[in-house]
Protein backbone atom coordinates (compact mmCIF):
# COMPACT_ATOMS: atom_id res chain seq x y z
CA UNK A 1 0.00 0.00 0.00
CA UNK A 2 1.42 3.39 -1.04
CA UNK A 3 0.60 6.28 1.25
CA UNK A 4 0.90 9.65 -0.51
CA UNK A 5 1.04 12.43 2.03
CA UNK A 6 -0.40 15.03 -0.36
CA UNK A 7 -3.58 12.95 -0.72
CA UNK A 8 -3.78 11.80 2.88
CA UNK A 9 -7.24 12.25 4.46
CA UNK A 10 -5.57 12.42 7.89
CA UNK A 11 -3.86 15.76 7.23
CA UNK A 12 -5.10 19.11 6.02
CA UNK A 13 -3.57 21.50 3.52
CA UNK A 14 -2.57 23.74 6.41
CA UNK A 15 -0.62 20.93 8.03
CA UNK A 16 1.13 20.17 4.75
CA UNK A 17 2.28 23.76 4.65
CA UNK A 18 3.49 23.55 8.24
CA UNK A 19 0.82 25.98 9.44
CA UNK A 20 -1.39 23.67 11.45
CA UNK A 21 -3.84 25.29 13.86
CA UNK A 22 -4.99 22.43 16.10
CA UNK A 23 -8.35 22.71 17.81
CA UNK A 24 -7.86 23.53 21.48
CA UNK A 25 -10.16 22.42 24.27
CA UNK A 26 -9.87 24.48 27.46
CA UNK A 27 -10.69 22.73 30.73
CA UNK A 28 -11.31 25.23 33.54
CA UNK A 29 -8.07 26.98 34.50
CA UNK A 30 -5.87 24.14 33.25
CA UNK A 31 -3.88 24.21 30.04
CA UNK A 32 -5.68 23.60 26.78
CA UNK A 33 -5.74 20.07 25.41
CA UNK A 34 -4.99 19.17 21.82
CA UNK A 35 -6.24 15.82 20.46
CA UNK A 36 -3.68 13.57 18.80
CA UNK A 37 -3.79 10.09 17.33
CA UNK A 38 -1.33 7.25 17.06
CA UNK A 39 -2.04 3.75 15.82
CA UNK A 40 0.13 2.05 18.41
CA UNK A 41 1.49 2.84 21.86
CA UNK A 42 3.16 -0.52 22.28
CA UNK A 43 4.57 -3.28 20.11
CA UNK A 44 1.69 -5.64 20.86
CA UNK A 45 -0.98 -3.33 19.39
CA UNK A 46 0.92 -2.38 16.25
CA UNK A 47 -1.24 -2.14 13.11
CA UNK A 48 -1.09 -4.60 10.27
CA UNK A 49 2.26 -4.54 8.40
CA UNK A 50 0.53 -3.01 5.34
CA UNK A 51 -0.27 0.15 7.34
CA UNK A 52 3.13 1.01 8.81
CA UNK A 53 6.84 0.66 8.16
CA UNK A 54 9.14 -0.71 10.88
CA UNK A 55 12.92 -0.74 11.09
CA UNK A 56 16.01 0.85 12.62
CA UNK A 57 17.73 4.17 11.86
CA UNK A 58 20.04 6.49 13.76
CA UNK A 59 18.52 9.18 15.97
CA UNK A 60 20.91 11.33 18.02
CA UNK A 61 23.67 9.04 16.68
CA UNK A 62 22.03 6.12 18.50
CA UNK A 63 20.43 3.20 16.71
CA UNK A 64 16.69 3.52 17.25
CA UNK A 65 13.90 1.04 16.67
CA UNK A 66 11.32 3.09 14.80
CA UNK A 67 7.75 2.88 13.56
CA UNK A 68 6.83 5.05 10.58
CA UNK A 69 3.11 5.52 11.09
CA UNK A 70 1.19 7.72 8.59
CA UNK A 71 -1.80 7.38 10.93
CA UNK A 72 -0.03 9.19 13.78
CA UNK A 73 -0.67 12.92 13.91
CA UNK A 74 2.64 13.66 15.67
CA UNK A 75 6.08 12.11 16.18
CA UNK A 76 7.07 10.62 19.53
CA UNK A 77 10.07 9.29 21.43
CA UNK A 78 10.09 6.86 24.35
CA UNK A 79 11.21 7.96 27.79
CA UNK A 80 13.83 5.22 28.05
CA UNK A 81 15.48 6.05 24.72
CA UNK A 82 16.26 9.59 25.89
CA UNK A 83 18.04 8.47 29.06
CA UNK A 84 21.66 9.61 28.90
CA UNK A 85 21.09 11.85 25.86
CA UNK A 86 21.92 15.46 26.71
CA UNK A 87 19.23 17.35 24.83
CA UNK A 88 17.06 20.14 26.19
CA UNK A 89 13.39 19.33 26.57
CA UNK A 90 10.79 22.09 26.18
CA UNK A 91 7.28 22.41 27.54
CA UNK A 92 4.40 22.50 25.12
CA UNK A 93 1.91 25.37 25.58
CA UNK A 94 -0.83 22.75 25.75
CA UNK A 95 -1.40 19.16 26.82
CA UNK A 96 -1.43 16.66 23.97
CA UNK A 97 -4.09 14.00 24.50
CA UNK A 98 -2.85 11.00 22.53
CA UNK A 99 -5.31 8.24 21.71
CA UNK A 100 -5.33 5.08 19.65
CA UNK A 101 -8.10 4.64 17.02
CA UNK A 102 -9.95 2.17 19.25
CA UNK A 103 -9.90 4.64 22.14
CA UNK A 104 -8.77 1.98 24.61
CA UNK A 105 -5.48 3.77 25.30
CA UNK A 106 -4.99 7.44 26.14
CA UNK A 107 -1.86 9.26 27.30
CA UNK A 108 -1.10 12.90 28.02
CA UNK A 109 2.11 14.52 26.79
CA UNK A 110 3.40 18.06 27.27
CA UNK A 111 7.15 18.01 26.54
CA UNK A 112 9.02 18.04 23.24
CA UNK A 113 12.58 17.72 21.96
CA UNK A 114 12.89 20.09 19.01
CA UNK A 115 15.04 19.67 15.89
CA UNK A 116 16.34 16.21 16.78
CA UNK A 117 18.96 14.75 14.43
CA UNK A 118 17.80 11.79 12.39
CA UNK A 119 20.10 10.19 9.82
CA UNK A 120 19.20 8.53 6.53
CA UNK A 121 22.53 7.43 5.15
CA UNK A 122 24.72 10.55 5.07
CA UNK A 123 21.71 12.92 5.01
CA UNK A 124 20.63 14.53 8.26
CA UNK A 125 16.96 15.33 8.75
CA UNK A 126 15.38 16.88 11.82
CA UNK A 127 12.24 15.99 13.71
CA UNK A 128 10.35 17.32 16.72
CA UNK A 129 9.85 14.41 19.11
CA UNK A 130 7.24 14.48 21.86
CA UNK A 131 8.05 12.55 25.04
CA UNK A 132 5.56 9.73 25.47
CA UNK A 133 5.47 6.49 27.43
CA UNK A 134 5.50 4.25 24.36
CA UNK A 135 6.79 0.69 24.55
CA UNK A 136 8.35 -1.64 22.03
CA UNK A 137 9.65 1.21 19.85
CA UNK A 138 12.10 4.03 20.50
CA UNK A 139 10.60 6.49 18.03
CA UNK A 140 7.29 6.84 16.18
CA UNK A 141 7.47 9.07 13.10
CA UNK A 142 4.09 10.49 12.21
CA UNK A 143 2.37 12.51 9.52
CA UNK A 144 3.81 15.82 10.78
CA UNK A 145 7.36 14.72 9.94
CA UNK A 146 6.40 12.90 6.74
CA UNK A 147 4.51 15.93 5.42
CA UNK A 148 7.36 18.30 6.28
CA UNK A 149 9.71 16.34 4.03
CA UNK A 150 7.10 15.63 1.32
CA UNK A 151 7.38 11.88 1.91
CA UNK A 152 5.68 9.06 0.06
CA UNK A 153 5.33 5.84 2.04
CA UNK A 154 5.01 2.43 0.39
CA UNK A 155 4.10 0.19 3.31
CA UNK A 156 4.01 -2.93 1.12
CA UNK A 157 7.58 -2.50 -0.15
CA UNK A 158 8.75 -0.94 3.16
CA UNK A 159 10.18 2.04 1.30
CA UNK A 160 9.88 5.76 2.07
CA UNK A 161 10.79 8.35 -0.58
CA UNK A 162 11.37 12.02 0.29
CA UNK A 163 10.74 14.64 -2.40
CA UNK A 164 12.47 17.58 -0.73
CA UNK A 165 12.27 20.71 -2.93
CA UNK A 166 15.57 21.49 -4.64
CA UNK A 167 17.11 18.12 -3.79
CA UNK A 168 17.38 14.72 -5.40
CA UNK A 169 14.87 12.14 -4.23
CA UNK A 170 15.98 10.61 -0.93
CA UNK A 171 15.06 6.96 -0.48
CA UNK A 172 14.79 5.03 2.78
CA UNK A 173 14.59 1.29 2.21
CA UNK A 174 13.60 -0.40 5.47
CA UNK A 175 13.90 -3.94 4.17
CA UNK A 176 16.66 -5.66 6.11
CA UNK A 177 16.75 -2.87 8.70
CA UNK A 178 15.08 -4.87 11.45
CA UNK A 179 18.30 -6.21 12.92
CA UNK A 180 19.65 -4.86 16.20
CA UNK A 181 22.77 -3.57 14.47
CA UNK A 182 23.62 -2.16 11.06
CA UNK A 183 26.61 -1.81 8.76
CA UNK A 184 27.74 1.79 8.33
CA UNK A 185 30.20 3.52 6.05
CA UNK A 186 33.62 4.75 7.13
CA UNK A 187 32.48 8.38 6.86
CA UNK A 188 29.41 7.65 8.97
CA UNK A 189 31.57 5.88 11.56
CA UNK A 190 33.82 8.94 11.85
CA UNK A 191 30.81 11.16 12.47
CA UNK A 192 29.51 8.83 15.16
CA UNK A 193 32.90 8.67 16.89
CA UNK A 194 33.24 12.46 16.82
CA UNK A 195 29.95 12.69 18.72
CA UNK A 196 31.10 10.36 21.48
CA UNK A 197 30.06 6.99 20.12
CA UNK A 198 32.18 4.00 21.09
CA UNK A 199 33.88 1.99 18.35
CA UNK A 200 35.66 -1.34 18.28
CA UNK A 201 38.24 -2.58 15.82
CA UNK A 202 38.16 -6.32 15.25
CA UNK A 203 40.43 -8.59 13.24
CA UNK A 204 39.37 -11.89 11.76
CA UNK A 205 42.16 -14.38 11.14
CA UNK A 206 41.46 -17.52 9.20
CA UNK A 207 43.84 -20.22 10.40
CA UNK A 208 43.79 -23.34 8.21
CA UNK A 209 43.36 -26.53 10.17
CA UNK A 210 45.99 -29.21 10.13
CA UNK A 211 45.51 -31.89 7.52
Amino acid sequence: MEHQISNCPLISDAQLAGKSNPKLTTIGETKSRVPARVYSLDQQSVPEPMEVVKGTIHVFHHLAKILIDPGATHSFVSLTFMLGIDVKVERLPYDLEVRTPTGNQTLLANEVYKNCDLWIGERKLVVNLIRLAIKGYDVILGIDWLAHYHARVDCRLKVVEFYIPGEATLKLDMRGRLASSALISGIRAQKLLSHGARGYLAFLVNTPGKK
